[in-house]
């Protein structure tokens, strides 16, 4: 057989082994895949179970103050079909995602600039680190003062709330990223525009998207709290007025429903990540 022979031999058969694993880490993967979707429906079945059963585990528990999952179901079923219970969402999630995406934008531009300018950082950081330290549902009453009861105090409190967990984590993004990566890009000619948007930024990813999952879970407790206090339609209105008529069934339609509001917001914040940033999370991907 020729040289020309052999090589073509020698590369179909590397083409196989290649397709095979391929095949093979593909297999796996739908395997894993398999596996945690079985894992998260058999976690969630145990707790209902748990759930339902607990009036006969737990001496003199009332179900009037703790019903089970079926009666809670039936009241949610009920509250879905007459639109009530998706009025509440839409109108939590709007509120939610408005004050979400101003604090987070507020958050990554004020972090960039006090991980990357030394002199800013100390004029600024006193005052932003004594605010990290309030709470945003201590300034309940004072949204209220300031901006009235309408949806401007809420979003507010929402951008307060989301605001730091973007900015501390953006902050220690950019900081601490190895300088020789930065002079590495400079002496290749880049410009300072180009370092920040094709280096800086790229680096710091991990952490921001970091802020940005604390910062979800911490939009919902906000809201929650906004909600409880001079609101007429919302997920905290709903646990509010369902506490003042001693519903304790429609509370836990509210805390079901905002859990499941959280969990998918998760789950979209993270197919999001994957699609926008291919490079984040590879490895626990593989």
């Amino acid at each position: 057989m020729s040289d020309a022979g052999q090589m073509a031999t020698k590369q179909e058969a590397g083409d196989v082994l290649e397709r095979e694993f391929i095949e093979t880490v593909a297999k796996q993967r739908s395997a894993r895949k398999r596996r945690q979707i079985a894992l998260n429906i058999s976690g969630v079945a145990i707790f209902l179970l748990l759930w339902q059963l607990s009036p006969y585990i737990v001496p003199g528990l009332d179900n009037l103050l703790f019903p089970p999952p079926t009666e809670v179901a039936a009241v949610m079923r009920e509250m879905i079909v007459s639109g009530e219970l998706l009025n509440h969402t839409i109108v939590s999630g709007m509120r939610a995602l408005a004050g979400f995406v101003i604090g987070g934008v507020l958050g990554v531009v004020l972090g960039v600039l006090t991980g990357r300018l030394e002199a800013f950082s100390h004029l600024v950081d006193p005052v932003l680190q004594a605010f990290r330290s309030i709470p945003a549902i201590a300034f309940v009453p004072l949204a209220i003062i300031w901006f009235g009861l309408g949806e401007a105090s809420k979003i507010f409190l929402i951008s307060f709330g989301t605001f730091f967990p973007v900015w501390i984590n953006t902050m220690i993004g950019v900081r601490d990223i190895p300088t020789i990566y930065v002079r590495s890009a400079a002496s290749l000619g880049a410009r300072p525009d180009q370092i920040m948007f094709r280096v800086i930024l790229p680096a710091a990813t991990p952490f921001i998207i970091a802020g940005f999952r604390l910062a979800t879970a911490v939009a919902l407790v906000v809201l929650v709290a906004a909600e409880l206090v001079g609101a007429s339609s919302g997920l905290g209105y709903l646990i509010s007025y369902s506490h003042l008529v001693f519903r304790v069934d429609i509370m836990f339609v509210g805390l079901i429903m905002l859990g499941i509001l959280g969990f998918i917001t998760d789950r979209i914040f993270l197919f999001a990540t994957a699609r926008l940033f291919p490079w984040y999370g590879i490895e626990s991907r593989r």
